[in-house]
Parts: C-alpha cells; sequence; structure tokens
C-alpha cells in the first residue's frame, strides 16, 4: 500500500496545479484492502482548472523607429514540460561537443544567430551556431504549440498621423494579445501570460488592465480579452526555455521579413529558419499606420 500510495503523490506532484488547489489523499480500508477516497474527485476538479488553462509566452523583437512585433508562443503544461526537455537537451549535446558552450546558456535568438554576448564562443564556427538555431526551431515547432505575432511597422508614421500616438510597443502587444484571445476562444480555454521581464512592465500591466476594465481594446476590429488572466507574470527568460522559444521565432520572423541588406550566408540561413518555424504560425498581424 506505501509503494502505491507514494506513486499517487508522485503522479500529483507532476501536475502544475494551481495555487489556490494543494493535492489531498485520503485512504480508507481494512487490512488488505482500502479505497482511495477524494482522489478521482480531486483529479476531476484539478484537471478541469489545469487542463483548460494554457500558457503563452510573450516576447518582443524589434528594428528601432521601423517596426515593432510582438511573438507569443502558446502551449499547455505538456508541451512546455517536454519543449523544456528538448532544448535542454540540446545545451547539453551542444555542451559536450563544444565545452565552452556553458550548461545554463540561454537560447537567445539574436546572440544565437549572430553569435554574439553568451555565444561569442562560437565566433569562429557559424555552423555549429547555425545547426544549433535549427535544431532547437525543429523542436519548438514539434511541440505542437501555437506560434502568434502580432506588430506595427512605419513607425515614424505614428507621429505623422497621432497627435498623442500609442507606443508602437503597446499596439504590437495588443494585436498579438488580441489574437492570443482568439486563440483561446475557439479551444474553450483561458490563457495566463508570461512575459520577459521590462523595465516599464507596471506601466504594460496597468494598460492591458484597462483593456479589459472598459470591456474592449481599441479599434473597429476590438475584443474583451475575457480569456486572458488578468495578471501577468513577468520572468527572466534565462528560467524559461518557452520564453527563450518564441525570442527565437520572433527573431526569424523580423529578419526574414524587415531585413534585406545582409549577407548572403545569414540570409540564407534565415530562410532555412523561416521555413522551418512557418507550419507553427498560427496568426499574423502587423499594422502598418
Amino acid at each position: 500500500m506505501n509503494t502505491l500510495v507514494a506513486a499517487l503523490h508522485g503522479h500529483l506532484s507532476s501536475i502544475p496545479v494551481l495555487a489556490d488547489h494543494e493535492p489531498r489523499l485520503t485512504l480508507m480500508g481494512g487490512p488488505g484492502s482500502f479505497v482511495v477516497v477524494r482522489f478521482v474527485s480531486y483529479l476531476s476538479a484539478a484537471y478541469s482548472k489545469i487542463v483548460t488553462v494554457l500558457y503563452a509566452y510573450v516576447d518582443e523583437s524589434y528594428i528601432e523607429g521601423e517596426v515593432h512585433l510582438i511573438g507569443v508562443l502558446v502551449l499547455n503544461a505538456h508541451q512546455n514540460r517536454m519543449l523544456g526537455l528538448a532544448l535542454d537537451k540540446i545545451v547539453f549535446e551542444t555542451n559536450k561537443r563544444n565545452p565552452s558552450v556553458s550548461m545554463d546558456i540561454e537560447l537567445h535568438g539574436q546572440q544565437l544567430f549572430q553569435r554574439s554576448g553568451e555565444w561569442s564562443c562560437l565566433r569562429d564556427t557559424p555552423r555549429i551556431a547555425f545547426t544549433v538555431y535549427r535544431a532547437a526551431v525543429g523542436k519548438i515547432v514539434a511541440s505542437g504549440g501555437v506560434w502568434i505575432v502580432g506588430g506595427v511597422r512605419r513607425i515614424d508614421r505614428l507621429a505623422q498621423r497621432y497627435v498623442n500616438p500609442t507606443p508602437p510597443h503597446e499596439i504590437a502587444l495588443q494585436y498579438a494579445l488580441e489574437r492570443v484571445h482568439d486563440y483561446a476562444e475557439s479551444q474553450g480555454e483561458d490563457v495566463v501570460i508570461i512575459a520577459d521581464q521590462v523595465p516599464d512592465a507596471a506601466h504594460h500591466q496597468a494598460r492591458i488592465n484597462q483593456f479589459q476594465a472598459r470591456g474592449r481594446t481599441p479599434g473597429w476590429n476590438h475584443r474583451d480579452l475575457s480569456r486572458i488572466r488578468p495578471e501577468f507574470m513577468w520572468e527572466d527568460s534565462r528560467s524559461h526555455r518557452a520564453l527563450q522559444a518564441v525570442d527565437m521565432l520572433t527573431y526569424v520572423y523580423l529578419r526574414k521579413r524587415f531585413v534585406s541588406n545582409a549577407h548572403p550566408r545569414p540570409t540564407l540561413e534565415i530562410q532555412k529558419l523561416s521555413d522551418l518555424a512557418r507550419p507553427l504560425l498560427h496568426s499574423c498581424y502587423i499594422w502598418t499606420p
């Protein structure tokens, strides 16, 4: 019996239970027999809250003064867990072949592609860096999640058209979240937003709360964002492979669509990465003022 109890508790501990639910196991029965009470009812209640929650990982990519993009990778709990393990394995295998690559290195799109920052250890070996990037994008696509992009281009036109233009980051975030809401609505599920830490996180949170309190986002094709949980989770991307994943995807989208004067070798690699990532792209809207 003790073995079974341990196994049941182990199963429960693997479930990403929300804060307001704590697993409880009650056993009843005489010698040689027992009945698990409340376990099934607990699992039913827990999964009704867990399975119906999606996790949306948000990051940005931009060219100052030209275009601002917000990318979102939407995953369920199982997809998130499997993606993290898959990306950890890529880093582990890269470290085995190239010890200069740290085991706790961040899969940062721009740094990996340009072999800069933490990835400057591969400065003279672009083939290895591009191989790591392709392997990572392949695992992200295989995760079964959904990738969404919202953005605004020709940012210079905002000041020409509006007296007090909305900051580009807010515009891109609105368009991305509207499409996250649409996807969650189609699945009948709510979404928890996990975003990379930014200096003005409190301002962005207040802006989203304003949308939800008003009951709609600005614009003619507005949404109420009712499927999005009100409180965002602002996290360090170093601690979340899924945040790193959406950063890698959105950097590829930015380079493919908005950078045209690159050297032929990087251009070819971006084309390969874009082709690899395309099946994951569920929705994209880039507004031109």
